[in-house]
C-alpha cells in the first residue's frame, strides 16, 4: 500500500507518497524500516498539588527518592540513586546581533518573564529520533522548532513558546491586557473574542500569544522562519486557568501553568 507521510502517522506531509529507497526489502515491517522505536508506558496517577511530576525528569526524581528511602536494604548493599540533569555547561551567549526586549506590564499575573533571541535557523522537519519520542508520548510532530519545545515540555516540564522574531513589531515583547472583545486568530486559524482579564504577550501593535495558553497565527514558526524568541515564562495560575476555560482551550501549557507549573 502506499501512503503519506501523515497517513503512517510519522508526520503532518500529504504531498504525496513516501518514497523507498531501492535497497529497501520486501516484507519488511514499515516499523522497522521507518525505525520506530517501542517504547514502555508507565500510567501515573498525577494529583493537581503534583505538577512537578509531570515531566520525565519530576517522575525520575520521585523514583530515587523512593529507591534511595525504601529501596533494598541487604548487607552490603549502599547504591544511591541520583538524578542526572542534562548538562548545559557548554551553552554560551553567541552573539548579540538581534537584540528583543521585553516589558511586563501586569507583574502579578506574569511574575516572571524571560527569554532569547536565536538568529540563523532553519525549520525543517525533525530527526527521526525526535519524531520517535514525541510520538511515544501522543504528540504530532510538527517542525524541528516547535518538536524540541515540546520535547523540552515533556522532560522538564516548563512550558516554552517560540515566536517568529520578524513578526515582533518594534522588537520588544510587552506582557499586557488587550481590551475586552479584541478580536484575536489562535494558532488553530480561529478568531476568538479577547475577555478583559486575559493576559496576552504582544508587540508595539498586536497581541501575538495568550499568555500560557495558546499561540497567535501571525507570529508562529513557519517555513521562512530564520530567526526565533524563545520564550520562558511563569504565569499566575489562577489567570491561565480562567482564560483556558473562557475560550474552551485545554493545552499541554495550559495543563501545567493552570497548576502552578514548577520545574526541576
Amino acid at each position: 500500500m502506499i501512503c503519506a507521510e501523515d497517513e503512517l502517522g510519522l508526520g503532518t506531509d500529504h504531498s504525496g507518497i513516501l518514497v523507498l529507497d531501492p535497497s529497501a526489502k520486501k516484507g519488511t515491517p514499515a516499523s522497522g524500516y521507518f525505525r520506530i522505536e517501542e517504547d514502555d508506558i508507565f500510567t501515573i496517577g498525577l494529583t493537581p498539588n503534583r505538577i512537578d511530576a509531570a515531566s520525565h525528569v519530576g517522575v525520575a526524581r520521585d523514583v530515587a527518592a523512593v529507591l534511595n528511602n525504601f529501596g533494598r536494604s541487604e548487607p552490603g548493599h549502599d547504591a544511591r540513586y541520583n538524578l542526572v540533569l542534562p548538562d548545559v555547561s557548554s551553552f554560551k551567549q553567541d552573539n548579540s546581533k538581534r537584540v528583543i526586549g521585553i516589558s511586563v506590564e501586569d507583574s502579578k499575573a506574569c511574575p516572571r518573564y524571560t527569554g532569547l533571541t536565536i538568529t540563523g535557523i532553519t525549520v525543517k522537519n525533525s530527526p527521526g529520533w525526535l519524531k520517535n519520542r514525541l510520538l511515544a508520548v501522543g504528540l504530532r510532530p510538527i517542525n524541528n522548532i516547535v518538536d524540541i519545545t515540546n520535547f523540552i515540555l515533556m522532560e522538564l516540564g516548563q512550558p516554552l513558546h517560540a515566536f517568529d522574531a520578524d513578526h515582533i513589531t518594534g522588537d520588544i515583547v510587552i506582557v499586557r491586557k488587550y481590551p475586552e472583545g479584541t478580536r484575536f486568530t489562535t494558532l488553530d486559524d480561529v478568531e476568538r473574542q479577547l475577555g478583559g482579564d486575559d493576559l496576552m504577550i504582544c508587540n508595539t501593535t498586536e497581541p501575538m500569544c495568550i499568555a500560557g495558553v495558546f499561540g497567535g497565527i501571525r507570529s508562529g514558526v513557519t517555513s521562512e522562519t530564520t530567526s526565533v524568541f524563545l520564550e520562558s515564562a511563569y504565569f499566575d495560575p489562577v489567570h491561565v486557568r480562567k482564560t483556558a476555560r473562557r475560550h474552551g482551550l485545554s493545552t499541554d501549557a495550559s495543563f501545567r501553568f493552570e497548576r502552578g507549573a514548577i520545574t526541576i
